[in-house]
């Protein structure tokens, strides 16, 4: 945020469910999620702007560009997927896919093995040797200690595990909204030991106008890893499009 607010104004809102949002009962799809952030930016008054998502946050930034494309000039899809574009086989644990999703999406038990545990769960995913950070010392224990902080707050784990048991339901969605592709400009930013090029193959099956960059020696967690060359990807693109 510091660097790409030296050039733009920068909205970096916690999703509903997450960080210091409240904690709803419901609302998880991403169609809804997207409703809530259109909300949030007709309330500020912006009538159009970038918007960049990561990971689950790559599908609620779908999700917004699908429903109000005029009311976004640039797509940035980081470290992502789509259901029904290619995100079942990163679910596939048979093909090399993440256990999580299952694990995420299993019900109380996911909430009951993770409580207290919080740490540990989010130390877990960070510094794993697949998808995790290629530089160990990008991230610190203080860092992962905000996140867990945040993850043990009342209602967080189940807000958290919520975004990814709404997943058969944005499948559905993005079938519909796959049928008429973005036409925006769209950047997929991959990390070379993260997703790399996956995210891009998924971003051409969804926009027509996609330009993508793989940044080198970084894992899944590119804005946290490489902030430096993360925004300097993003404030080109927008910067090379409206000029």
């Amino acid at each position: 945020m510091p660097l790409l607010s030296q050039q733009f104004d920068v909205i970096a809102p916690d999703l509903p469910g997450f960080g210091d949002s409240s904690k709803p009962e419901s609302g998880f799809d991403k169609k809804t999620i997207a409703q809530r952030l259109h909300e949030l930016i007709e309330a500020l008054g912006i009538e159009r702007m970038a918007i960049v998502g990561h990971d689950l946050g790559g599908h609620v930034a779908y999700a917004y560009a699908a429903q109000w494309p005029e009311a976004v000039s640039h797509f940035v899809f980081v470290e992502s997927s789509l259901p029904a574009f290619g995100q079942e086989e990163a679910m596939d644990v048979s093909r090399g896919g993440s256990w999580h999703f299952g694990f995420n999406m299993a019900g109380d038990i996911s909430e009951s093995l993770v409580e207290g545990r919080e740490f540990l769960f989010v130390n877990h995913f960070v510094r794993r040797e697949s998808v995790g950070v290629f530089d160990p010392d990008s991230i610190s224990n203080s860092d992962i200690d905000v996140y867990a902080q945040a993850l043990a707050r009342p209602g967080a784990l189940r807000c958290s595990f919520s975004y990814y048991r709404a997943l058969p339901r944005d499948r559905q969605d993005n079938v519909i909204w796959g049928k008429t592709p973005l036409s925006m400009p769209a950047l997929s930013i991959g990390g070379q030991w993260g997703y790399g090029a996956a995210s891009a193959r998924t971003l051409r099956r969804v926009a027509t106008n996609v330009s993508d960059v793989v940044i080198d020696d970084c894992g899944h967690y590119v804005p946290e890893e490489r902030p430096v060359e993360f925004a300097k990807a993003v404030s080109g693109f927008i910067s090379n499009e409206t000029a």
